[in-house]
């Protein structure tokens, strides 16, 4: 058998005289389908002589629950005690800990819960199974007699009973079972119930958990950059010399990055930024505005283009013997804005260095520290700490704002060093979700069928120039780009997608949900679109044309039901649909909206229905649906990144708004059962809550909206 498919569990003894368990099985990550070879993940379990379980977590939690239900899905079963259980962040190993999907030790794709889900089930109960067979050697009884519960261990015949960490020693010298059986879901003490505590919960209410703007090591100091205020602009020339004289600021160095400011704190390393005088060169840098840039995008639709995907006959023939629908629609820029601005913390040592940061992309940051230090991958330790949000942004394949803690680090060698973005570095620093472009035709027979789809997308590509290219770019289209739009999920007899990748200056990266954020919003504003036009029921177009697609089919019937669809609405009274799979998971959205006497609108409900597979922690996921809702309903109303000869024109959360609280509506979560494995869920609840919103505001005021955000066609909100 090859070395690298190879089967192997191991067990051993750690220095307290607990059972360290360390699992590989091939195949792992194949659950959805979603990968060519088989990768290698592992985990390690830990079992304390008091008891306590120790679980490595090898996904970032940025705030969407990781640590809690990777940790359930193992005590499940193990039959752990909830209370025994703790966590800790796995270090950064490839060979230990990688993703199946993303190839590398990393979070992302809503993958955490089901790329996890096959190798920490088998890691719980091999070692169940070990507990068992150290126990009845020490009682000297036959291991079938044998039961646990709750981090104990039981022979009823004798009326015997031992905690976990009584055996633990004992168990990591047994034979590691190569075939172990799951728990049947209805005899889940864990998984699927609503009551267990989140093991992060008490240390974030209380304050004790540490971001990495939090984190404090002795003698550490702080840095900011002044960084090109337009992309691809170059330093000329910089004067520092008010803020060296500043109060705290110990130095101010020039990098490849731009210009560090190093002080004591980090009020005094902003204050001493903004005291530095800077030219810059910026004729080969972005000099567009908004509306160039859109317009040299939407140049690009009347331009030959690779094809994504097409079956049948091109539109152009079908157009002069049908009636045709068009649309083109525009989507902005969008920052990814988590609420802890980016940070990172690189503390070289005698032997290498140390990374302190939320770190999504452990292996991908890890290299980056490497090749800015001049190291070997593994000098460098990596210290995962919670982030604040993400989004997407701390995965980055660039590891920007972690290469330049490095720089900093390896400049100003004297101490730890901290590199804190602000708010308005987070705005103006790039990386966000592309501005793209649409442009839809169909072609409809004289019974209201649409007999044609030609679907053209024109943006950037987020994946070209980067290691993922090679995973990602396929016959010039990166398939990034694609999503939402090329997987056209209703029967068409004739479709094609062109996808054209324009030039950038402007950094772009997946955005919660990437590419599906736009594609799906075309797909399903116009599905609502052709089915006004046939006088049909917008649930009835979808569900006559999704007969392939049993899972999606079952998510818009009961969101029917959920939502009371068939009910009349009242006056001024409005609601829409829109749905999607993706991510493994199934998803579908009913917004209600009002329409005020002033004529502005208020969205006062909204219905989601989720098929994500078995829901491993549903409280979590509603969590995650309500989170996704608000992000979405952000980005949909009101979000946009814009450009002023190249310059960035916002800078904090008062010109890129979020969604207050009095414009939260009502949220009603509906989670279907399934005995499919677990599937994504916060990135797949994004795509559909705009276009859902979209059609309900036609519902009332018969006005189509093609040019995201909502305020840019003039709506108003209460």
């Amino acid at each position: 058998m090859n070395g690298s498919r190879r089967s192997f569990l191991k067990a051993s003894v750690t220095a307290s005289g607990g059972f360290l368990l360390f699992l590989s099985f091939p195949g792992m990550g194949q659950d959805r389908g979603l990968i060519e070879s088989p990768p290698q993940p592992n985990v390690f379990i830990t079992i304390n002589p008091n008891s306590t379980i120790v679980i490595q977590i090898k996904h970032l939690d940025m705030g969407q629950g990781a640590v809690t239900g990777l940790a359930s899905i193992v005590a499940e079963e193990l039959d752990a005690d909830w209370e025994l259980v703790k966590y800790a962040y796995a270090a950064a190993d490839v060979t230990k800990f990688r993703n199946g999907l993303l190839g590398v030790q990393g979070t992302g794709v809503s993958t955490s819960i089901a790329n996890s889900w096959s190798e920490l089930r088998k890691a719980g109960a091999a070692a169940r199974l070990m507990l068992i067979q150290a126990a009845a050697e020490h009682w000297g009884v036959p291991s079938e007699e044998i039961s646990t519960e709750k981090c104990k261990l039981f022979h009823k015949i004798t009326s015997q009973s031992m905690p976990f960490g009584f055996v633990a020693k004992k168990a990591a010298e047994m034979p590691v079972p190569q075939v172990v059986a799951f728990k049947k879901p209805d005899s889940y003490r864990l998984m699927g119930q609503n009551s267990i505590k989140k093991l992060d919960g008490l240390d974030k209410t209380t304050g004790r958990e540490i971001f990495g703007l939090d984190l404090k090591l002795p003698g550490m100091v702080y840095a900011t950059l002044a960084r090109p205020p337009k992309f691809g602009a170059k330093l000329l020339s910089f004067d520092a010399s008010m803020a060296r004289s500043m109060p705290a600021v110990l130095e101010v160095l020039q990098t490849k990055f731009g210009v560090a400011v190093i002080a004591t704190n980090t009020w005094a390393a902003m204050k001493g930024r903004d005291a530095l005088s800077l030219t810059w060169d910026s004729k080969d840098a972005e000099n567009r505005s908004t509306d160039q840039m859109l317009k040299d995008l939407k140049v690009l639709l009347d331009q030959p283009a690779p094809v994504a995907k097409q079956n049948g006959n091109e539109i152009e023939g079908l157009e002069k013997l049908f009636s045709t629908q068009s649309a083109e629609y525009s989507f902005p820029f969008l920052a990814h804005a988590p609420m802890e601005p980016l940070n990172a913390t690189v503390e070289i040592t005698q032997t290498g260095a140390n990374l302190y940061t939320g770190c999504q992309f452990q292996t991908v940051d890890q290299l980056a520290v490497a090749q800015e230090l001049g190291l070997q991958p593994a000098q460098i330790k990596v210290i995962t700490l919670m982030a604040g949000g993400s989004f997407g942004r701390r995965a980055n394949p660039a590891s920007d704002y972690v290469r330049e803690a490095a720089v900093v680090a390896k400049a100003y060698s004297k101490a730890a060093v901290k590199l804190v973005w602000t708010r308005d570095d987070d705005l103006h620093g790039g990386y966000y979700r592309s501005m793209f472009v649409h442009q839809v035709k169909t072609a409809i027979n004289s019974d209201g069928e649409v007999v044609a789809w030609d679907h053209k997308v024109a943006g950037h590509s987020i994946a070209e120039g980067t290691g993922f290219a090679r995973f990602l770019v396929k016959n010039g289209i990166d398939h990034t780009s694609q999503e939402g739009s090329y997987e056209n999920k209703y029967s068409l007899p004739n479709f094609k997608c062109t996808v054209s990748t324009a030039p950038k200056k402007v950094p772009v990266l997946w955005w919660r949900s990437v590419g599906h954020t736009h594609g799906v919003y075309v797909t399903e504003t116009m599905a609502d679109e052709l089915a006004a036009r046939e006088k049909s029921d917008p649930i009835v177009w979808r569900l006559d044309r999704l007969k392939q697609n049993e899972r999606l089919s079952r998510v818009i019937h009961e969101v029917e039901k959920k939502s009371n669809w068939a009910q009349k609405l009242p006056l001024h009274h409005g609601r829409g649909i829109a749905a999607h799979s993706c991510y493994g998971s199934h998803i579908a959205h009913v917004v209600e909206v009002l329409k005020t006497q002033t004529g502005k609108l208020k969205i006062s409900r909204i219905v989601c229905v989720i098929d994500c597979g078995i829901a491993v922690n549903p409280d979590i996921i509603k969590a995650q649906v309500e989170g996704g809702i608000v992000f979405a309903l952000s980005a949909a109303m009101y979000q946009q990144i814009t450009f002023k000869d190249g310059m960035v024109q916002q800078d904090n959360f008062h010109q890129y708004r979020m969604l207050s609280m009095k414009e939260m509506p009502r949220v009603d979560i509906h989670i279907l059962e399934s005995q499919s494995p677990p599937s994504g869920v916060g990135e797949p609840v994004v795509p559909t809550v705009a276009p859902a919103l979209a059609n309900a505001i036609y519902s009332v005021t018969k006005k189509r909206i093609r040019t995201l955000p909502f305020v840019q066609a003039g709506i108003e909100w209460v």
